[in-house]
């Protein structure tokens, strides 16, 4: 006897719609597969490391890549080869992030993690990334010894040029032993001006009190007079020429302070010559303190009219200590 509540499943009517078969779990494909909205469809296929889908398309060089980023990385060439304009533009006005940006993208590239405008990976890296790790460590190498040599010859450039710029003393030109008296005989300055004389202590040398209980033997060693200074070339003597004179600075008792300020030079009017600063290398007498028994040595210049000329050493407070006279030829 059949129920009244329930029909017969023979009789006629509309039947429910049948159960769709489960996907598969065992990586078949998916029953549904491409018919979701916005499924990757035709030209699409998964970007790698799961970074998202990327264009199908050909895929720029690694070599190229490489290259361009180790030679003109500086200027941004691989990145504009990627099709990366913007970044392209930007590395090469900051000079490739003043050489550190260049290093980075090069980086990237050698380890394979440089991709082009469309997150496509270079084309040829796994078969040729050790060939580019080696020639790029030698390349490095070489730069780093090429810089270092390159160093060395221009500080032994710079010693020669300065060697060459020293003053030479001409053994034509009229030497101190010539040229200079007796400086206990030294004339006054027609300025009015009248230093001591200073004690004699020899031919072409005098003892000078610099400082209470301090005092030092001057000696003029050589003297020249000369219309240009080698290595000096670009001034120009406003009074006919320059007067050089290499001395000696020794101090006898307590210290002294070596230094061309502590002479001044008059020609035969009483005009003061203008004090000359020459370079360290071309031989000048040192600014320095100078111990009992230190010597030093060196040339001072100045611009000055040619004739008997006097030379007047001031001591430590600028007062005249000595004077002694030379007459260059």
């Amino acid at each position: 006897m059949s129920h009244p509540n329930f029909p017969n499943p023979s009789q006629s009517g509309p039947s429910a719609p049948p159960i769709p078969p489960a996907p598969s779990t065992f990586g078949g494909p998916s029953t549904f597969e491409g018919q979701y909205p916005g499924a990757p469809q035709g030209d699409y296929q998964p970007g790698p490391h799961g970074s998202g889908p990327y264009p199908d398309g050909p895929r720029k060089s690694f070599m190229t890549t490489w290259i361009l980023s180790l030679l003109l990385g500086t200027f941004g060439a691989d990145r504009f080869y990627l099709g990366k304009i913007g970044s392209g533009i930007a590395k090469l006005l900051t000079a490739g992030g003043l050489g550190i940006w260049a290093i980075v993208d090069l980086i990237i590239t050698l380890t394979g993690n440089t991709r082009d405008k469309d997150g496509r990976p270079l084309e040829g890296y796994p078969e040729n990334k050790k060939k580019a790790w080696i020639i790029t460590g030698v390349v490095w190498l070489i730069s780093i010894i090429t810089g270092i040599l390159l160093t060395i010859m221009s500080v032994a450039m710079i010693g020669a040029a300065l060697d060459n710029r020293k003053l030479p003393v001409s053994p034509e030109l009229p030497s101190a032993s010539q040229a200079a008296p007796n400086p206990s005989r030294g004339t006054t300055p027609s300025n009015g001006a009248a230093p001591s004389s200073g004690a004699d202590a020899g031919a072409n040398s005098f003892v000078a009190t610099v400082s209470e209980g301090n005092t030092v033997k001057i000696s003029v060693l050589d003297s020249i007079y000369t219309a240009e200074i080698p290595g000096m070339t670009y001034m120009q003597p406003k009074n006919g020429g320059f007067l050089a004179v290499k001395v000696s600075w020794e101090t006898l008792t307590g210290s002294s302070f070596s230094s061309p300020s502590n002479f001044k030079v008059y020609d035969a009017e009483g005009k003061e010559g203008e004090l000359v600063y020459l370079d360290d290398g071309m031989g000048a007498l040192p600014t320095d303190e100078v111990g009992a028994g230190d010597v030093r040595q060196g040339v001072i210049a100045f611009d000055v009219k040619k004739g008997p000329t006097q030379v007047v050493v001031n001591d430590d407070f600028g007062d005249k200590t000595a004077t002694f006279t030379l007459t260059p030829q």
